[in-house]
């Protein structure tokens, strides 16, 4: 054996006995987590606090105007999770198996938690349960009131690996034009016949996009190609403000009109809420280039963020639950401070049970 092939030998054995680097896990982002839970919270506040304004104070009173603003600002929930989904999982092409273990653990987690919100409502009435009705109510109707976002969730998991070769087909410029005739005018519609009774022919906009389909394009164009300035902060901020102080104004406006019916622009879906969405979404990731979050407290944000698909599943059994404790508390003090006491509460105790049942085998990569 010639000196080369004996120096070449040497080297390809000092090699294999050097241990195998693991790939570095891409680290989670921090503001992403932290918009996890606030929307996650959220979602608790959409659920609790809309009876403060509706049935508990005297209308248009300060309470009334607080509550109505804390309802508002709650809407934005649903579309910052879209846009969630749309920044993590567009900018990458996932293979078949991926997509489809993502459905699968979606409608497992979707039948089991069910499941629990079945036997919770007939608990005093055993013999009325049945696996047949059961079956049905997961077809035909929503298990919790909060669930309907699962059953989005997984149409929009069924559509992700088409959504995501679009994503990586489309310019940035194209990207823009699908969230504008999707979120945009398709969001835009509702509320021209609200103010204007103006809406086009329906043969037009049936041909469009879905309103959902451009929030999660919305996530991944501001993920991908928008410039997050000090500018772009500032003007978010202050449309998020307008935005919320808009839909309060004018809710108003409707009481005095009609009382009975007056939260017309009550709807996640329209652009006055999607804006709302996209300027939180904004906001949030400035401050994230702003400040510098250190390793410890990120850590523990990223397990709070990690909680909070459980606390999402379990929080409106614990509204239920804990209902006779907000009866209480709004003997010691004010509505709307038993009511944001009561969504703490509400908030901390889903997060402990999502985290302990994650330490049963099985639920942890469900949860």
């Amino acid at each position: 054996m010639s000196a080369t092939a004996v120096k070449y030998d040497k080297q390809i054995k000092a090699k294999k006995a050097l241990p195998e680097k693991k790939p570095k896990s891409i680290a989670r982002k921090t503001y992403i987590e932290v918009m996890r839970i606030v929307a996650s919270f959220l979602v608790i506040v959409n659920h609790t606090n809309s009876d403060v304004f509706l049935k508990m104070c005297e209308p248009q009173s300060l309470t009334w105007y607080f509550s109505l603003t804390y309802f508002y600002i709650s809407k934005i929930a649903v579309p910052v999770f879209f846009m969630i989904m749309g920044g993590l999982l567009l900018q990458k092409i996932d293979k078949p198996k991926k997509s489809v273990e993502r459905v699968v653990r979606m409608v497992v987690v979707t039948v089991l938690f069910s499941l629990a919100y079945y036997i919770k409502a007939h608990w005093h009435n055993p013999s009325s349960m049945s696996v047949f009705e059961f079956v049905k109510q997961i077809f035909t109707f929503r298990s919790a009131n909060a669930y309907w976002y699962i059953y989005a969730y997984i149409g929009l998991l069924i559509l992700l690996p088409l959504m995501q070769r679009m994503a990586n087909a489309f310019s940035k410029r194209a990207t823009m034009y699908f969230v504008v005739l999707s979120m945009g005018v398709m969001g835009f519609i509702p509320l021209m016949n609200i103010f204007f009774k103006i809406t086009p022919h329906h043969y037009v906009t049936d041909m469009f996009f879905p309103v959902h389909l451009g929030i999660v394009f919305m996530g991944y164009y501001i993920e991908k190609y928008m410039k997050i300035d000090k500018k772009a902060f500032l003007l978010s901020v202050f449309s998020f403000v307008f935005l919320i102080a808009f839909q309060v104004v004018v809710t108003s406006v409707f009481y005095d009109k009609n009382s009975a019916s007056y939260l017309q622009l009550d709807n996640w879906q329209y652009l006055t809420i999607t804006l709302s969405a996209t300027c939180f979404y904004v906001i949030f990731k400035y401050i994230s280039t702003v400040y510098k979050t250190k390793e410890a407290t990120a850590k523990v944000l990223c397990y709070l963020g990690s909680l909070t698909f459980g606390i999402y599943l379990i929080s409106d059994m614990m509204i239920s639950l804990t209902r006779e404790l907000y009866a209480n508390l709004q003997q010691d003090c004010s509505i709307m401070v038993a009511t944001i006491i009561w969504e703490i509460l509400i908030f901390a105790l889903c997060g402990v049970i999502t985290a302990v049942l994650k330490f049963i085998p099985g639920l942890k990569k469900l949860l």
